[in-house]
């Protein structure tokens, strides 16, 4: 693994911030591309806002869950260049913040979600390329096999574990493939929780195999719940939407092009 890239003087080159922003300025050329045709300030600021949200409400959640060691750190809670997010915060806050900012300026919420889906996927693989490197999200030891291989933890100690990561590397691209190629089928409204489920339905499978820390109820990991309520939510409300648009489009005679704008 290679947690640094390079060092210039007393500055390191971390490869999960290296990664990470890379994805993020990908992700902002994807959603340039999907609100084509849009005010340039508009999915700017969209994605500026999920973005900074995402930002703020993924580091208290990792602060929150890495506790007793930012109490006795405080000073780096802010050192986010040094990465530590935690994905289901992020996500929570960078939708709210983004359903409130559309509501008060009149936008409708599936239709700025669907600019930015795209690049929420990109993002989900930066994430698991840049803790293939980091070395973070591990996985747990278990005997030889196809799915496994001599690992590192985040510590470096090394044994033979589960490759989490490359997992979630393959998921994610996969998922971001269809986001490119066969979401755009789909109303607009429904794109981002056509993504969501199966970015969700992957990490269900996915974590029950990590071997890093984390909470748990009984048996289960906390984060392995709530992938799982997250795909049942995201699916529901994907249905929802799906019958939605088709029950105006019956009555409007409205169709959706390949660039999902009515």
């Amino acid at each position: 693994m290679y947690p640094i890239l390079g060092q210039y003087g007393r500055f390191f080159l971390y490869s999960y911030t290296t990664v990470l922003a890379l994805g993020i300025l990908a992700g902002i050329g994807l959603t340039a591309r999907q609100a084509q045709g849009r005010p340039q300030h508009l999915w700017l600021n969209a994605f500026l806002v999920a973005f900074i949200a995402a930002m703020l409400g993924g580091r208290l959640g990792f602060v929150w869950h890495e506790w007793h060691y930012f109490q006795e750190r405080p000073y780096e809670i802010w050192q986010l260049w040094q990465g530590g997010y935690a994905y289901h915060t992020a996500l929570i806050t960078a939708l709210a913040a983004l359903w409130l900012w559309a509501r008060y300026h009149q936008l409708s919420f599936g239709l700025i979600t669907s600019w930015l889906t795209p690049a929420f996927a990109l993002v989900q693989l930066a994430g698991w390329i840049a803790c293939w490197l980091e070395a973070c999200a591990y996985g747990r030891s278990t005997l030889p096999g196809l799915l496994a291989a001599d690992l590192p933890d985040q510590f470096g100690v090394f044994d033979i574990r589960y490759q989490t990561q490359l997992m979630g590397i393959i998921w994610h691209t996969a998922v971001l493939f269809f986001t490119l190629r066969f979401s755009t089928r789909l109303p607009p409204t429904a794109r981002f929780w056509a993504t969501l489920t199966l970015i969700s339905f992957g990490r269900s499978l996915i974590s029950p195999l990590r071997g890093d820390p984390t909470f748990h109820l009984s048996q289960w990991r906390l984060d392995t719940l709530l992938d799982i309520t997250l795909a049942i939510l995201s699916l529901i409300l994907l249905q929802y939407t799906k019958r939605g648009n088709h029950e105006t489009k019956s009555r409007t005679g409205t169709n959706y092009t390949k660039t999902g704008r009515p």
